[in-house]
């Protein structure tokens, strides 16, 4: 996570919140699995999702796991996948064991990490850019 904010590509929480909770809606899901290396982020944005999606407090989980127990949680428990950094190695290895690979979004983010350039090569052809036709800003801001 350092390198994400010290590049100043980490993850928008304002976006990420409204895509979680639009894709909840959208897919009928009512339980929440943050999955991340910063408590602190994890626990903020948690808050978030319950307040602006009208959720029960216990509809969200946050992983305090190893990093091989979130791989092996994703691929059992989640219905749905959102990569909110889209240079993020480990995200994409979450979403890649997701069962629904037909459910799996990444959120549209041009900025450069170290040599990625996130582009639609990046991800399977299966996995859907996530798209607000309610959000006016084009990236996100840390």
């Amino acid at each position: 996570m350092g390198d994400f904010i010290e590049r100043r590509i980490c993850t928008d929480m304002n976006v990420t919140v409204n895509a979680a909770n639009t894709i909840a809606r959208r897919m009928n899901i009512s339980h929440f699995m943050i999955f991340g290396d910063d408590q602190r982020f994890m626990t903020n944005m948690s808050h978030s999702i319950v307040m602006n999606g009208g959720w029960p407090n216990e509809t969200v989980a946050i992983s305090t796991y190893e990093e091989s127990l979130d791989l092996f949680l994703a691929s059992q428990i989640c219905s749905s996948f959102l990569i909110t950094a889209a240079t993020s190695t480990f995200g994409w290895w979450l979403a890649f064991f997701v069962q629904n690979q037909n459910a799996v979004y990444y959120l549209n983010d041009t900025r450069r990490h170290a040599d990625k350039v996130p582009s639609k090569e990046l991800f399977l052809k299966s996995w859907q850019m996530y798209i607000d036709d309610d959000d006016e800003s084009e990236q996100p801001h840390c």
